[in-house]
């Protein structure tokens, strides 16, 4: 069907003949694989007249295609052919083409191709044969020839006529479907383009009303969203691989097709013109099996098109997308039906969300002219966002015009689209459940409808798939639900008021448990139903009394019941779990249900106290290994924000009190667990605060101020010492999650609580690890550049928890990974362009030699680090193993130590010592053989092959028989990090380093990129600039796309290695135009949220940003600015936590200074900014300057000054700088943030255009300052 004949073009007029040399050219500029979109897209089609038609010319991608011998194409357009003479004088100017005029002159067009060298072609409707087409062309070549010019200077000169033409045609479906319906009558086939598509009839009736705000979601979250003037743009960008699709889903109603339509016609410039030479179109019900035909005949030929199937279930949708993705194939698919999924890793899932009011109330405007304003809210309200109901109230409004109450709205809307009582009384029973699939369970679904309505089931079947047909009932797969949502509860509403509460327990207790989930689920929403309450009530008097309302079977009542009857609910629970023994509790069944029950009590005042207590008890009698729902709902009602709950600080204090007063074990022990939470500053939450039932809105609690957090993590502090001096099984964790948060507790404030900590633990164990370890951290990252007596009473802190012993000093340098563990006497600032990694290993060195002679610590020393986790004992082992009298008993002592552990903690030290063995005895064949025999009489070294193989030298031989093992996946790449410590890789060769690496970068998604990186920064370790294969290889390396994933695998290490790496490279002058472009690739896929992605970017691509942005501005920015164009909010957020002036929660930082891209030329910025200002300034806002400080006082930066005078009129710009002024993340106090804008804002507050909104914003920084609420 997509043939074209030369015939059915014969007739074109130059009008048509250069529409369809348009099409043409945009479906054929797919296959010079360029990007089709951008702010600097590398393609140009212009199509016009005066010596030229039509011009094509593309940078990047394919050197020619099919039909494009040459990257840069004039075509001439002639609908007739008149002869050679035609074509001959064609390429001369207007006046010169006179017989009376000699001296021919090319015209300007011909004369420019000809300097560029491109190509010159002539198109012609009219089929040329035999040696016809030759012909024209030495034509063409003569005039140019005639006029001075030299033919031979083209790259190709060439005629299309007609049978070309049509085989061109026929080469892209979408073409020829617009060639075969341009003078026909009907459909062809079904199938039809943009422009026929439209002309559906509920695609023009009503008109459409724009609708800006309207969001399409990528994904489960209103962050995932897009707007609709970004959906065309993200289309494209998601189609531009071959074998892509995406699927358009939501409910019935909804207006998928609409938008996709209105999307794709309103688009401009090289998007309408793609979308009306590729896009064919067709409605699944009307063409059938035919649609398989099609498909199969694109992917067959390879033709680039983009097949969009309307009304196509989920599962024909995934056999297409499947076929699509036939090797060779060029098919993209785009499907639109009701079934979907929030996310598919291989299909882009695209969601509509409900219309927003003003949408609504436009549609209902355009008939509604005569209904007051609140009248057009109270129906658009019913209409719950969906265009296809706002319709139906419209034509209902029309004939009766009269409104009384919400029965009277929604009996008005299903008049309209003719629902029946019958109808009506079916959907009244749906309405009662979330939703129903009635062939799920036929006998079940049979009862509900005899009970509930009445009805024999085949019946409300038959009259719920009218209701479909009238958009009132959503089918996802084989369910069925009732919408819009505010119908739907006044259905249901009104079923219940007609149904005995004795009725309603009956069914619960004989309904299959889908029905019940089902029913159970729509309480929620029904929470004023007096019969609802009365069930509840029979049933917790009954059969769900005292203990048997925490049986299992009774766990899914639960959150409905609380949504419902909060108190009588909460009151049972309480007697059921605080009432009863904690051996009684151990026996109760933690379900989802029930954790989830405690969640809304807690989330209530009210009822915070009686929840948080079951919580504790529950919690104290559950294993706390894992990750147990009861200690995450503990942990999260007691850290100090994000609790969500309406209690404050007080009540949880109170309430934590009064559980700790319970003289048992178990209670202290999971009380820790509260307590350690509420010292937690790194804080997230899974669930949304939830209002319960009907209940009003209360906000959450958040502290008032700093004083307050500070007040909290103390008191918490305070209890867990009290602990641990009490009870000493309980120290260790006690100690763990003191530890682990010690460097974000450390402030003024805390510190004589820490001190008291501090000393006391050390007094008892002579040493505190983990402590040394994080309060390092702050004196390396966090202390400032002039000392002052804090900074110092952190310094004499670190100082009280190093231990004495020389052999804890190594086990402390020994235990944490090389980079963890810095000088206290050293900056991050003074240490960043040479970090110094040996510290640690500079200190084992030095207490190496004296253990070494001291036979007991020897002996201890090899002992305790034989059974202990060490992640850097290759220092300890290289410096001790030329110290050793015995080198062969001593590993022998330390084999012996790791295998009588029972356990693979000392693996590390004991493989370190054996390759520090290695090497010192590789002149003594004899001894190397002696220990790797002994070395394979360990029944731990041997467990694992690779603990021997990895500790022993590395030759060209091993390490490739080493890669094959990584790229198979014998060898995880975190663990092949260790071949490259101690310089063990300088006398491999570059084609086996080179093996290695890319066996790595192939097990991306496992961290083998991040390990490659660790990997050549210790083989380039000490290096200023790489040799050019070296810069290749790393290169290579950083542009994997698993490093933009942020893989498990990515270490503190790793991140360091990147900079560094990023920064040799730099040196040896790597970074080129196409590096920073694949660079900024590469950033944008990290941002996005399609695919198969979950994580946001890693914060290495800030430090490079910062870097590539310096040597390659131009090539970076159109990447960046396009995808900002179409991105969600997600991934706007995504990109600003790397473009912008300082990363989120950063404490001690200035916010107002620019970001990486503020680097790019000014003018280039602008300019983008000119095409759409709403829609774009935002951007800049986030990463350039808004402030600078000149002799004391702070100004607004010029920069910023310059966007005010261009665009402060508008709310974006407006809207924009707020949130710099008011950042959504912090860490430490916002005041002296705020402060240093009160005089720039005090400056515009006489400007014309800025005056009120920067008085207005003076005010409220003032009163924030005064409040101290930020």
């Amino acid at each position: 069907m997509f043939t074209v004949h030369p015939n059915e073009i014969k007739d074109f007029t130059g009008d048509e003949l250069v529409e369809l040399l348009r099409r043409l050219l945009y479906a054929e500029a797919r296959n010079a694989g360029v990007p089709l979109r951008g702010v600097d897209v590398p393609l140009q089609i212009t199509v016009a007249d005066g010596g030229q038609d039509a011009r094509i010319v593309w940078a990047g991608g394919e050197a020619s295609t099919d039909f494009f011998p040459s990257c840069d194409i004039i075509f001439q357009c002639k609908a007739k052919d008149a002869g050679d003479a035609q074509w001959e004088k064609e390429v001369w100017t207007k006046p010169t083409q006179k017989k009376r005029v000699a001296a021919k002159i090319l015209n300007d067009a011909v004369r420019e191709v000809l300097a560029r060298g491109g190509s010159y072609i002539g198109i012609t409707a009219t089929a040329l044969v035999g040696n016809k087409p030759e012909d024209r062309v030495r034509a063409i070549k003569n005039g140019i020839a005639t006029a001075g010019g030299d033919p031979t200077n083209l790259a190709t000169v060439d005629v299309y006529e007609g049978n070309k033409l049509a085989a061109w045609a026929s080469a892209h479906p979408g073409v020829a479907v617009w060639i075969k319906q341009r003078h026909a009558a009907i459909d062809l086939a079904g199938f039809s383009t943009l422009d026929h598509w439209g002309k559906r009839a509920d695609i023009t009736a009503p008109t459409f009303v724009e609708s800006p705000d309207r969001k399409f979601l990528l994904g489960p979250y209103e962050a995932d969203a897009i707007e609709f003037s970004q959906l065309a743009e993200r289309l494209f960008v998601e189609l531009e691989e071959s074998g892509a699709s995406v699927r358009i889903w939501g409910a019935s109603g909804i207006g998928k097709t609409r938008a996709l339509y209105q999307a794709l016609s309103t688009g401009t410039g090289l998007l309408r013109g793609l979308a009306a030479a590729n896009f064919i179109f067709c409605e699944s019900s009307q063409v059938g099996d035919r649609l398989w035909d099609v498909a199969n005949q694109i992917v067959k030929e390879g033709s680039a098109a983009v097949l969009v199937v309307d009304g196509c279930p989920l599962d024909k949708a995934r056999e297409l997308n499947a076929l699509a993705l036939t090797e060779g194939s060029q098919l993209r698919i785009i499907t639109i039906g009701t079934e979907g999924l929030e996310h598919d890793d291989h299909c882009v899932m695209v969601r509509p969300t409900k219309a927003d009011r003003s949408t609504i109330r436009g549609i209902l405007k355009t008939k509604l002219t005569k209904a007051k304003a609140d009248e057009l809210d109270y129906i658009a309200d019913l209409c719950d966002g969906f265009p296809r109901i706002a319709v139906f109230a419209t034509e209902s409004y029309e004939k009766r015009a009269i409104l009384k109450s919400v029965d009277d709205v929604a009996q008005q809307i299903m008049d309209a689209v003719g629902a029946d009582r019958e109808t009506v009384r079916a959907l009244e029973c749906l309405s009662l459940f979330d939703n129903l699939s009635p062939d799920e369970n036929p006998a079940a679904f049979d009862n509900l409808a005899e009970m509930l309505v009445h009805m024999k089931g085949e019946l409300m079947y038959e009259n719920l798939v009218i209701a479909t047909r009238q958009h009132l009932v959503e089918r996802n797969h084989s369910a069925m639900t009732v919408q819009p949502r505010p119908i739907a509860n006044f259905l249901a509403l009104r079923r219940l008021d007609y149904l005995r509460p004795s009725t309603l327990v009956a069914f619960l207790d004989s309904a299959p448990c889908q029905h019940r989930d089902a029913m159970l689920a729509r309480w929620r929403f029904l929470a004023r139903s007096r019969t609802l309450s009365e069930a509840i009530h029979t049933l917790l008097r009954t059969s769900f009394a005292d203990a048997n309302i925490v049986r299992p079977d009774v766990a899914p009542y639960l959150t409905a019941f609380v949504h419902v009857e909060p108190d009588r609910t909460g009151t049972s629970l309480y007697r059921a779990i605080a009432h009863v023994s904690l051996s009684d509790v151990e026996a109760i069944s933690v379900t989802e249900e029930l954790v989830d029950a405690l969640r809304l009590l807690a989330s209530r005042q009210k009822s915070f106290g009686p929840a948080v207590q079951m919580v504790l008890r529950l919690a104290a009698v559950a294993p706390l290994e894992g990750s147990q729902p009861i200690l995450e709902l503990l942990r999260q009602l007691f850290q100090v924000a994000l609790t969500g709950s309406q209690a404050d600080d007080r009540l949880r204090r109170v309430a934590l009190e009064q559980a700790l007063d319970e003289d048992d074990p178990r209670i202290r022990r999971v009380g820790v667990e509260a307590l350690g939470a509420m010292i937690q500053t790194r804080i997230s939450r899974s669930e949304q605060f939830e209002q319960i039932g009907a209940e009003a809105y209360h906000p959450e609690w958040v502290p008032a101020d700093h004083g307050t957090i500070n007040a909290y993590f103390d008191w918490a502090l305070q209890r867990l010492l009290e602990l641990w001096r009490k009870d000493i099984k309980l120290r260790r964790v006690v100690e763990e999650h003191v530890a682990g948060d010690i460097r974000n507790l450390l402030s003024p404030e805390l510190l004589p609580t820490l001190e008291i900590f501090v000393k006391e633990v050390v007094a008892y164990s002579g040493h505190w690890f983990d402590a040394t370890h994080g309060i390092g951290d702050w004196l390396y990252f966090d202390r400032p550049e002039e000392p002052n007596d804090f900074s110092l009473a952190v310094r004499r802190l670190f100082d009280a928890t190093l231990p004495t012993d020389p052999v804890d000093l190594v086990r402390l340098y020994s235990r944490f990974w090389m980079a963890d563990l810095h000088d206290p006497a050293k900056r991050y600032a003074q240490d960043q362009d040479q970090p110094d990694y040996e510290y640690s290993a500079r200190r084992v060195q030095e207490l190496a030699h004296m253990i070494a002679r001291n036979p007991k610590q020897l002996s201890r020393a090899i002992h305790v680090m034989a059974i202990e986790e060490m992640n850097a004992p290759q220092a300890f082992a290289n410096a001790l193993a030329p110290e050793l009298r015995d080198p062969l008993d001593t590993f022998e002592q330390a084999v012996t130590a790791l295998d009588e552990s029972g356990t693979r903690e000392g693996v590390n030290f004991v493989a370190s010592l054996l390759s520090a063995l290695d090497y010192h005895l590789q002149d003594k064949p004899d001894g190397v053989g002696k220990l790797e025999a002994i070395a394979k009489t360990s029944s731990v070294l041997t467990a694992n092959p690779m603990y021997i193989m990895t500790s022993l030298r590395v030759t060209d031989e091993r390490l490739n028989n080493f890669a094959n093992d990584v790229r198979e996946g014998r060898v995880a790449p975190a663990q092949s990090v260790s071949v490259s410590y101690g310089r063990r890789l300088e006398e491999v060769g570059h084609a086996a380093l080179s093996t290695f690496i890319e066996a790595l970068v192939e097990r991306g998604s496992d961290g083998g990129a991040w390990a490659a990186l660790e990997i050549l920064s210790m083989y380039t370790h000490g290096q200023k600039i790489l040799p050019p294969e070296i810069v290749d290889l790393v290169k290579f390396t950083i542009l994997s796309p698993s490093i933009a994933e942020e893989v498990d695998g990515n270490t503190t290490m790793a991140d360091h290695s990147y900079g560094r790496l990023l920064r040799l490279v730099d040196a040896s002058n790597g970074i080129d135009d196409t590096f920073a472009r694949r660079f900024a690739d590469q950033l944008v896929f990290a941002c996005r949220t399609s695919g198969s992605r979950r994580r946001g970017p890693p914060d290495v691509l800030r430090g490079a940003l910062d870097t590539i942005v310096l040597r390659a501005p131009a090539a970076v920015w159109p990447v960046l600015a396009s995808f900002y164009e179409i991105a969600t909010r997600v991934e706007r957020d995504r990109m600003n936590t790397i473009t912008s002036a300082t990363k989120p929660f950063a404490s001690d930082l200035s916010r107002v200074g620019a970001g990486a891209l503020f680097d790019i030329p000014i003018e280039l910025m602008l300019e983008w900014v000119a095409v759409d200002p709403d829609g774009r300034i935002a951007f800049l806002l986030t990463f350039f300057p808004i402030l600078e400080q000149k002799s004391g006082k702070w100004n607004w930066h010029p920069a910023l000054q310059k966007l005010a005078n261009l665009y402060g009129d508008r709310k974006r710009f407006r809207d924009a700088l707020r949130q710099r002024i008011y950042p959504s993340s912090w860490s430490g106090s916002r005041k002296p943030h705020l402060l240093i804008f009160t005089e720039p804002l005090a400056s515009w507050s006489s400007d014309a255009v800025l005056g009120d909104w920067a008085a207005t914003m003076l005010d409220g920084v003032n009163r924030s300052l005064e409040s101290e609420i930020y």
